[in-house]
């Protein structure tokens, strides 16, 4: 109102006055906790610089609201109930502006800018969007879990863990909702509280009786929301019985290096689950040698045995022996006999056939570490090859050593002679007695000879050997001694050849391909070895590259000629002496000796070698001959386990005597250093020697593409070791046996081994802990500093905690009357009851009136919270007036 006045006149009238430009926020009001997707209003005063109210009086001040969130998704409501993430709204009478604001669906941080346009006064405020929404789904696990239905001895002691996930329509964790958990027993009920996780667990057991419960958990807040367990509590009682032996097939106790086979009969319960101090007795049955000699009968290390913590019984198994007398009309060297072994617990019989052996083949081994586990955890698989099973030798070999008694053989010092033989014994000893068979076949003069080199112009001082003399030979190629396991016999027939001029090599060849044909044993390595120092003449060539005839006598057959003496006993084909061994599985190697041979002659060895898969050597002096037969020897010893691959098919893994899918049982881990493993040594009287080095292998590809797992191992040596180890996660509990049926061992192109029945127990669970009755609480809120707090503000508080995992604490405080937070520490605790402190250095920070809060959870209980009162931090502004 202005009142004017002009000497007795005065006159008054009322002159609005409006606020001012809008300069500051003088309120601000909304909720700085809502649960994500949920409805809260914001309301904004606004006031000039002056302090006067911005109202509507003269014209409307809009006010801009924007936001951002996490997903993208907070949004304000206009007037139609449309949702719009910006919106502008006028001031009312009162100055205030008021706008319903949604958070954003997913839990996290909301950020508002409020803008008042005709003033360009800004601020930001942020509303948190909290896991509290009501329930719309709910989740459940259990511990243990077992395919189709978990299931705990009822034992008094053994129980289940129940974990239910609750989740809001948005798929947030509801934290602070209520759940009640009620089972098919009257009577049986409780109502859990989820924490921040939206997680609520309890613990449910344990039992003495059996039977199949029930647990049925529902959200309080949202009835369809809800979820049911079915548990079973079983008998603890033993129920069945497994048996296996690892190996299933071994070589006989007669082979050098024989080891028994190892018996386990496993006792379990109903559920697969091991049960020890049980008694079984076990017994052979049906031995079966068939027309082989057996001089001892197979026999077990004890007839009965009691079952250890993994409920394994485990006794020895001696094979048989068979005969080793050759001169036994029965004596084989191919002999195998058999039985059934049975295993007896009370009242069940097992039985599993084992086989022994006395020729070549592969041993196999496995085993499995842990044999019990628990369900999702490891087991690591062992196999090994070994190349001491089943008498693991070369085939045997019968070799003809075929050698030139020319003249030319009394040359050098010593005589070439001298040094062949020697050589040749060194070869000969490179065999097994009894095992491989040696003749001698020399080719050379024919009739009498009356010392060496008589009729080749030698005279006695030119002999640097030892030779008996004279000597007869019927023909110009002898058998000398014919094919025999008596090794010092063929050597001492080596020392007994005198050499005489000519060099008939093909009439020596065929002698002794004659001889393999007619007295090798089926199955071995047949060869030749033909050694000539010279060119070839009498029966002209020995592969009948020209024309053949008996018209002439051998003796006229001239040095290299390509002609040959016919034979009569020989078709067309196989006159060319190559063909007839070869297609009689011969094999010829071939030694040129000394430089006295001519490029022709060298050259039609090298071609009898190749020809018949064969080797040609050329030994240009004595010094080079051990080392030839030696090589020799090595490659007529063909090994068993040749070209040897194991494919391990998982595909289908037999649980509890009932085929799964293998994806369902196991699955394949890498490890480096651990899964696949592999190397391979030998061991024998030479010692210890790594023939394949550690090495880690992935076959994580190899396992997905279809559940198997490929190895190529290559040739297998005797006394060598091959092993590889690699890891399973363990899926599904029960009585499981490893390896799935179509796993093979394959070796020389054609043999197989299966590999042994090896189990691995999964139990559901091997620790049960439990979280029903935990609680936790924080009380006794309290500063422990001075106030006005200067430097540094310090608080304690108590904190009781039942569970068993660990609590975090979130320590966070406040200057804007708790619309916002800042967190100043974190901490854990793991204890019963425990005094807590937190501290806050504060000079730096603006003064006015703080306030602490704490949020602590943990996995199996509900969250708590602190809330501390307020505390005065730094002076406090004061009102002054200024005097002038």
């Amino acid at each position: 109102m202005i009142i004017a006045r002009s000497g007795a006149v005065e006159g008054t009238f009322l002159l609005p006055i409006d606020h001012g430009p809008p300069c500051r926020i003088t309120h601000l009001d909304y909720e700085y906790e809502v649960a994500a997707g949920n409805v809260t209003v914001i309301t904004v005063g606004l006031a000039d610089r002056y302090g006067n109210p911005v109202d509507d009086t003269r014209g409307t001040e809009a006010v801009r609201f924007s936001v951002g969130s996490i997903g993208d998704d907070a949004v304000f409501i206009d007037d139609g109930g449309a949702t719009v993430p910006e919106i502008e709204r006028t001031v009312n009478a009162t100055g205030f502006v008021q706008v319903p604001f949604r958070t954003g669906r997913t839990v996290g941080e909301n950020i508002v800018r409020i803008t008042a346009l005709s003033g360009g006064v800004n601020r930001y405020i942020s509303i948190h969007g909290l896991p509290t929404g009501l329930p719309g789904a709910i989740a459940a696990s259990i511990s243990p879990d077992a395919d189709p239905d978990p299931y705990q001895p009822a034992d008094g002691e053994s129980t289940f863990t129940l974990t239910y996930r609750l989740f809001d329509s948005w798929g947030n964790p509801a934290s602070g909702r209520d759940i009640r958990v009620a089972t098919s027993l009257a009577g049986e009920g409780t109502v859990l509280t989820t924490n921040g996780s939206g997680v609520a667990r309890l613990t449910y057991g344990p039992k003495d009786t059996t039977g199949r419960i029930t647990v049925t958990a529902t959200a309080v807040d949202n009835a369809s929301v809800t979820v049911s367990q079915i548990v079973e509590f079983v008998h603890t009682a033993p129920a069945d019985m497994l048996l296996s032996a690892n190996p299933q097939s071994m070589p006989s106790l007669d082979v050098p290096g024989s080891r028994p086979a190892t018996l386990r009969a496993k006792v379990i319960d109903a559920k697969g689950n091991p049960v020890g101090g049980e008694d079984v007795t076990f017994a052979i049955r049906n031995v079966d040698a068939g027309e082989f000699v057996q001089v001892a009968a197979p026999y077990l290390s004890a007839s009965s045995a009691e079952t250890d913590d993994d409920g394994y019984a485990v006794v020895r198994f001696y094979p048989g022996t068979f005969t080793t007398d050759r001169n036994d009309p029965r004596w084989s060297a191919a002999a195998k006999g058999g039985c059934d072994v049975a295993a007896t617990w009370n009242g069940t019989t097992r039985t599993i056939p084992l086989a022994w052996e006395n020729y070549p083949y592969l041993s196999v081994e496995a085993e499995v570490s842990p044999e019990t586990v628990a369900v999702n955890d490891t087991v690591d698989v062992t196999i090994r090859l070994k190349g001491d099973g089943w008498a693991l030798q070369p085939d045997p070999i019968d070799v003809v050593l075929c050698t030139d008694r020319s003249g030319s053989m009394l040359y050098d010092d010593p005589d070439r002679m001298h040094s062949v033989r020697e050589a040749a014994k060194m070869f000969v000893d490179q065999f097994s007695e009894n095992h491989d068979r040696a003749a001698t076949v020399s080719f050379g003069r024919a009739g009498y000879i009356s010392r060496p080199g008589a009729s080749s112009g030698i005279g006695t001082r030119e002999i640097d050997n030892d030779y008996t003399y004279p000597k007869t030979y019927g023909d110009h190629a002898t058998l000398d001694l014919g094919l025999t396991y008596d090794l010092q016999v063929v050597k001492d027939a080596l020392d007994g050849i005198v050499p005489d001029h000519g060099t008939p090599l093909r009439h020596g060849v065929k002698i002794s391909i004659d001889h393999l044909v007619a007295r090798s044993n089926n199955g071995s390595v047949r060869a030749v070895v033909l050694l000539s120092d010279g060119d070839y003449n009498w029966y002209g060539d020995p592969l009948a590259r020209g024309s053949g005839s008996t018209y002439y006598s051998p003796e006229q057959y001239g040095t290299l000629t390509r002609s040959y003496y016919r034979y009569g006993d020989l078709p067309s084909n196989w006159q060319n002496l190559a063909a007839y061994a070869a297609d009689n599985n011969i094999r010829i190697f071939t030694i040129s000796y000394s430089e006295s041979l001519s490029g022709d002659a060298r050259s039609t060895l090298q071609s009898i070698a190749e020809s018949t898969g064969g080797r040609y050597y050329h030994a240009p002096g004595p010094d080079a001959l051990e080392p030839i037969y030696t090589e020799i020897a090595g490659v007529l010893k063909t090994e068993a386990g040749i070209n040897t691959t194991m494919g391990l098919d998982f595909s289908t893994i037999r649980v509890n005597g009932e085929d799964r899918e293998g994806r369902n049982v196991f699955s394949y881990v890498y490890e480096d250093g651990v899964s696949t493993v592999i190397e391979s040594v030998v061991e024998n009287e030479t010692g210890h020697c790594v023939i394949i080095p550690k090495r880690s292998v992935n076959q994580i590809d190899d396992w997905s593409d279809d559940r198997n797992l490929e190895f190529e191992i290559g040739t297998v040596h005797l006394g060598q070791t091959w092993e590889a180890t690699f890891r399973l996660r363990v899926l599904a509990d029960g009585n499981i046996n490893v390896f799935g049926p179509g796993s093979r061992i394959r070796f020389n192109d054609a043999a197989e081994l299966a590999l042994p029945d090896t189990f691995v127990t999964a139990v559901p669970d091997l620790t049960n802990t439990g979280f029903g009755s935990a609680a936790l609480t924080l009380s006794n809120p309290r500063y422990t500093c001075a106030e006005p707090v200067e430097e540094l503000l310090t608080a304690a508080w108590d904190l009781a905690y039942t569970g068993a995992a660990t609590v975090t604490e979130s320590v966070e405080y406040s200057n804007d009357g708790g619309l916002s937070w800042v967190r100043c520490g974190t901490l854990t605790a793991d204890g019963t009851v425990t005094g807590e402190t937190a501290s806050l250095h504060v000079r730096e920070l603006p003064p006015g009136e703080y306030r602490i809060r704490v949020r602590a959870f943990a996995d199996d209980v509900p969250d708590a919270g602190l809330l501390f009162p307020p505390i005065q931090v730094g002076e406090p502004h004061r009102a002054y007036i200024r005097l002038m």
